[in-house]
């Protein structure tokens, strides 16, 4: 007969369950492995002007903390706050818009930030204009602008808006892990749809990782390693099938 030993775990405060065989040998059951969950960030959660009401975000413009602290942003970038700042406050989305390649190149990281901010609470109406910050040069304002553009992106139901804008940011991006995620969209999407995007990011060639990324989805896609636009085309002429033509078919011969 066996004797079930319950032995603490130094791991996650778990426990194992340990078999005592006759010979005084410890059997250790393998513990099954635990399925993580991940949290979904407030960014994520948040519900866009045009969908619900949502409070907005308190933006940090790289002012001075007080009265006695110097501000040492030029006029042209005290401007561009307020711009940014109004833009938000009156609910201004071509004004938002307006601000947003200036504030591309800025060099206050907070004004940056805080147009990310702005551009994510308009939703999907400003994502080509949001896009861009996705490769910014400072890490934490990349990670907001992916949180606002995955958001926002996903309130998009039409597929070829959606792909256009998967397009834009496959130029753009140079991390690895980003560019993964974003170009699992084009799976399941219409195949016609998909390597006609693809082809246009290899041949454009603005982000080396992009063009790689998208080289690799094209496979995936057509099973056919990436020859060249010519090789894309005939694929499309010979192998592509519109969606649901089976069913089409199958009614005209009714």
């Amino acid at each position: 007969m066996l004797t079930i030993v319950i032995v603490a775990s130094r791991h996650e405060g778990s426990s194992r369950n340990v078999d005592v065989g006759s010979d005084g040998r410890e059997e250790v059951a393998p513990r099954k492995p635990v399925r993580k969950t991940s949290g979904t960030s407030a960014s994520s959660q948040r519900r866009h002007p045009k969908t619900a009401n949502s409070s907005k975000p308190v933006l940090d413009l790289g002012g001075a903390e007080d009265d006695d602290e110097e501000d040492k942003r030029t006029p042209a970038e005290k401007s561009l706050a307020e711009r940014i700042e109004k833009a938000l406050d009156e609910e201004n989305l071509e004004m938002a818009v307006s601000c947003a390649d200036e504030a591309q190149s800025c060099a206050v990281t907070e004004i940056r930030q805080a147009m990310v901010e702005t551009l994510g609470w308009f939703g999907e109406k400003a994502l080509p204009e949001l896009t861009p910050f996705l490769a910014d040069a400072d890490e934490d304002v990349r990670d907001s602008a992916m949180n606002e553009w995955t958001t926002a992106l996903s309130s998009i139901e039409d597929e070829k808006a959606k792909i256009g804008i998967v397009e834009l940011a496959m130029g753009v991006l140079h991390d690895e892990d980003a560019l993964e995620s974003i170009s699992s969209e084009y799976i399941g999407v219409d195949e016609k749809l998909a390597v006609e995007s693809l082809a246009r990011i290899i041949t454009a060639g603005k982000s080396a990782a992009g063009v790689e990324k998208a080289k690799e989805t094209y496979e995936f896609v057509t099973g056919d390693e990436w020859m060249g636009v010519d090789d894309a085309a005939r694929w499309v002429a010979e192998e592509y099938e519109p969606p649901n033509q089976a069913d089409v078919s199958g009614g005209n011969q009714r």
